[in-house]
């Protein structure tokens, strides 16, 4: 564990937890500029909590970063109320006995449409061992600047027989998106020295009234004819959730950590195609679906002495999606995924020296209609960590896992995309293999000055992966999925924080380098090099800010794609005085397209 104690300037002028982190510039975790996704440097996902439970989206809004004391970031926990999270950030929370605060907060983003607004309100009262808190929100988009232009090349057949080579042209030239989202939440905590009990219930309606795109269709070789295309996919979800947290401390030096959870949703969706071209029908997908996910986890720790501590954990969970297709193609399909499992593991600590082991013996089954597939799989963890000093610090990390296809890849449905494309999935695709080696050392030099540096492989064995076959006699593609190739990715990076004129500017950078190669089907290399950079200076109750993300390439290997994302860079300047902070920011300005 790592600890950071932010200073009073950095509390007063970040806006919520995210942003908090961001003004801490913890050397071990990255912060996306675009998504403010929380990782570590080699991209692990890090689950945020507060006070030892888990923060949700709604709650990381509305924290008063002024009552946070300080923030911990871990590795590999053992404390069974970080529910197994191999990374997880705490932030501990001053705790009221009485009374608490209630917290608006009003964003408008400017010159990306007629509207994009956010709106909350997050209240939280507490009167002895109870704590309550209320979040209620409103997100309302009405953008004419977003689509997305799809230039393809199609293997063919010609009437004859003979191979033929298509490429159409989907420039996408018009575009009209409304989006409105009302997310409640409601939570009651009971808090005292031996027991910890969360109740959450919430609601959210996601709504796109309108998502429509319009543009020119051509076709090289083609008839020199140019065509029109207009799309819509327009949809309403509602969900429900329910979830519990329970901590026990109890006789013996045993601890108990359950947490169940119910999530349902229902949406409607709809995908609409029309071209000019004469020939072609309208393509028409609608489809309802229901989704139920229960869950649930129990954990029993138990403290050996003061060097040793082990545990057990026990987990299930289940989703099924009732899905219904309307128009074009007419389905309609049950999918479920259960999965089942138990953990053991063994932890070991000295004042140096730290290892952590755990297995887990995992049994999943999807089933679509009366068609399905399980297995027996092995998880294993081993982490071993060594600290010759408080400002130094080394770990090594192995994982052996799996994964295993989703829904939408193993559905036998065909849908129709356009008019030379069609995708379908497979219902007998297995799992793959997966292994992660991971070496980071972190330097804490003082308050001033902190570093880190890692070295990963993640390889992936016998992934699924994209085919295309002919379809229609050759007159459009048919994309399904089959088991082929390896995946491999090394990466190399570090990361530093230096604060200079007495705290009052703080430099920060990450920059890392990977190593890609895909075998099989998908020949695959690339060696891309990424660098988050930012500068934060405070003058009294001023503060600013600039930072910059590079254009990354990541190689995804299920889909076998490239893909490269744009650079991102933002400046920024706030007050913040008392209760209030306002902030204006300007992201990605003077861009022409």
């Amino acid at each position: 564990m790592s600890t950071f104690t932010p200073t009073g300037r950095q509390k007063s002028s970040a806006q919520n937890a995210i942003d908090l982190l961001r003004q801490l510039a913890i050397p071990q975790i990255n912060l996306n500029l675009v998504d403010n996704a929380v990782t570590t440097q080699s991209g692990q996902n890090v689950a945020i909590f507060i006070n030892y439970l888990p923060a949700s989206s709604e709650e990381i809004e509305g924290i008063l970063t002024t009552d946070v004391r300080r923030v911990e970031y871990l590795d590999f926990p053992t404390d069974p109320r970080f529910q197994g999270h191999e990374h997880v950030v705490n932030f501990i929370m001053q705790k009221y006995e009485y009374g608490g605060y209630t917290k608006a907060t009003v964003s408008e983003n400017f010159l990306v449409g007629k509207l994009s607004s956010r709106a909350s309100v997050y209240s939280k009262f507490a009167y002895k061992s109870m704590t309550y808190d209320l979040y209620a929100g409103a997100s309302n988009h009405n953008i004419n600047h977003s689509g997305t232009s799809i230039i393809g090349d199609y293997s063919l057949l010609s009437p004859g027989g003979s191979p033929e080579q298509i490429t159409r042209n989907e420039l996408f030239e018009n575009s009209h998106f409304k989006y409105n989202q009302y997310p409640v939440t409601f939570r009651a905590i009971y808090d005292s020295d031996k027991t910890q009990i969360a109740n959450t219930v919430g609601f959210n309606f996601d709504q796109s009234p309108t998502a429509e795109t319009s543009g020119s269709l051509t076709y090289h070789p083609g008839n020199g004819n140019d065509y029109s295309y207009c799309r819509a996919e327009p949809y309403t979800s509602r969900y429900l959730v329910w979830q519990r947290n329970y901590y026990f401390i109890l006789p013996r030096n045993f601890h108990l950590g359950v947490t169940p959870s119910i999530n349902y949703g229902h949406t409607n969706y709809s995908y609409n195609y029309a071209t000019s071209q004469s020939g072609t029908s309208e393509i028409v997908n609608q489809s309802k679906e229901n989704a139920l996910q229960v869950k649930g986890s129990a954990t029993l720790y138990k403290l050996i002495n003061d060097r040793q501590n082990a545990f057990f954990r026990a987990y299930f969970g289940s989703t099924s999606n009732d899905v219904s297709y309307y128009g074009t193609s007419p389905y309609d399909n049950d999918f479920s995924d259960i999965y089942a499992g138990a953990t053991i593991g063994y932890n070991f600590s000295t004042p140096k020296w730290n290892l952590n082991a755990d297995a887990a013996l995992q049994w999943e089954q999807n089933k679509i209609n009366s068609e399905s597939i399980s297995e027996f799989y092995p998880l294993i963890n081993i982490s071993a960590g060594f600290s010759p000093s408080q400002k130094h610090s080394f770990r090594a990390y192995f994982h052996f896992g799996a994964n295993y296809p989703g829904a939408g890849d193993k559905t036998p449905n065909i849908l129709q995309q356009n008019e030379l494309m069609y995708y379908t999935g497979n219902p007998n695709l297995g799992l793959s293999r997966q292994v992660t080696f991971n070496f980071s050392y972190n330097w804490l030099l003082s308050n001033k000055f902190s570093a880190s540096a890692f070295a990963q492989y993640f390889g992936e064995y016998n992934l699924f992966v994209p085919i295309y076959q002919h379809y229609h006699d050759g007159s459009a593609l048919l994309r399904t999925y089959t088991d082929d190739g390896n995946y491999n990715r090394t990466q190399l990076g570090l990361s530093f924080n230096y604060k200079l004129l007495g705290g009052a500017l703080q430099l920060a950078a990450s920059p890392s380098i990977s190593f890609y190669r895909m075998t099989g089907l998908f020949d695959i290399s690339r060696n891309p090099f990424t660098c988050n950079a930012s500068a934060t200076y405070y003058l009294g109750n001023f503060y600013f800010q600039a930072s910059y993300q590079t254009r990354s390439l990541a190689v995804q290997g299920n889909r076998g794609v490239i893909y490269k994302d744009r650079d991102f860079y933002q400046i920024l300047a706030g007050w913040s005085r008392s209760k209030w902070n306002i902030r204006l920011s300007a992201m990605n300005l003077f861009r022409s397209d």
